[in-house]
């Protein structure tokens, strides 16, 4: 009986791992060693033992057929017995400019933070019309100071990038009475929302509709991956071309957004607010100048976290990897032409 080879390069329980180790009795999980993940991260730390990760690599990429992991496509390229690399992403941008052979498939996981990140997006969302930002610093200086918030009812939001996390959004946003309008890649042209969608959702455009999206909308939320086409997809037309006093979320990748564009647009007013989850770069050094934009408001990548994140995805990866085992088509293949 041939050991089917696992390398896990994720801080994944035991007792999830446990979930993976039950599909077959061959499986055998090897859990990537902090000092190489250090050393993939960091290869000049004076905490790496080099001569250790060095040897360590080696082994993973010659003997470990399923890699379980976030990144590690610099290591890819020359792993001869790499057949699966099973992302606990719902991207692949990470991985995705990297060498790695054809014969590798590449799978994601859409979807998986997808309720987190709406209810994210939904508390950027409430924090701009209730003013929030404003009352936190009127309660630091000490000062009581009204505001005059606004409601989310009746407002419009759009969407570009309307997949897993994007139809989340739309679902929670229903309970506020905000009409949703959004980008999709394989929209039908007429703008007829997918099968599904909630009743709010009133059109869904295909990518060259975008500035009618823009056009509309009272808050523009980015969810898009980042792909050849998607990078810097928001730049000074498109935000010229955004309702007057609109706010933009990010939630999607940096590199989506122009970042002077977008600082420019703040400060002419253009823009009213932007509240973004993903920088570039990233992270964010200390002192940046990003840290002072006006009406710009930053969180450290942080919408896609929960509890028990990996042990979700480990219960995913299971799945898939009986479908690998029994030769049938795994799900969430990343498509390389599309870069997602």
């Amino acid at each position: 009986m041939d050991t089917i080879h696992i390398a896990n390069f994720l801080p994944v329980s035991e007792e999830a791992l446990d979930v993976v180790r039950d599909v077959d009795p061959r499986v055998e999980i090897h859990n990537v060693s902090q000092n190489l993940i250090r050393w993939m991260r960091e290869p000049k730390h004076p905490g790496v033992d080099r001569t250790a990760a060095d040897a360590e690599r080696e082994e993973l990429q010659r003997r470990d057929r399923i890699w379980f992991t976030f990144f590690s496509g610099d290591l890819a390229w020359e792993a001869s017995a790499l057949e699966w690399i099973s992302l606990a992403s719902a991207g692949a941008n990470q991985i995705l400019d990297y060498p790695i052979g054809e014969h590798v498939v590449i799978t994601k996981m859409p979807g998986l933070a997808a309720r987190v990140i709406g209810e994210w997006v939904m508390g950027f969302m409430l924090m701009d019309a209730k003013r929030m930002i404003f009352h936190l610093d009127s309660h630091r200086m000490g000062t009581w100071e009204r505001s005059e918030p606004d409601t989310l009812e009746g407002k419009t939001i759009g969407i570009v990038g309307y997949g897993a996390i994007g139809a989340e959004i739309a679902r929670l946003a229903e309970g506020f009475g905000m009409r949703v309008v959004g980008i999709r890649r394989r929209a039908s042209g007429d703008g007829t929302p997918p099968v599904g969608a909630p009743d709010n959702v009133a059109l869904i455009w295909p990518p060259e509709r975008l500035n009618d999206v823009l056009s509309e909308s009272d808050y523009v939320v980015l969810a898009v991956p980042l792909t050849d086409e998607t990078h810097r997809l928001i730049g000074e037309q498109e935000l010229a071309q955004m309702k007057p006093g609109a706010a933009l979320i990010n939630i999607a990748r940096g590199e989506v957004v122009d970042w002077d564009a977008q600082v420019a647009a703040l400060e002419s007013g253009q823009l009213r607010a932007s509240y973004t989850d993903v920088t570039y770069p990233e992270p964010l050094p200390d002192g940046h100048s990003l840290w002072n934009a006006p009406n710009l408001f930053i969180t450290p990548h942080n919408s896609g976290l929960q509890p028990d994140y990996f042990g979700k995805a480990a219960h995913r990866f299971a799945d898939n990897l009986r479908r690998f085992l029994n030769h049938e088509p795994l799900l969430d293949v990343v498509d390389r032409n599309a870069g997602y």
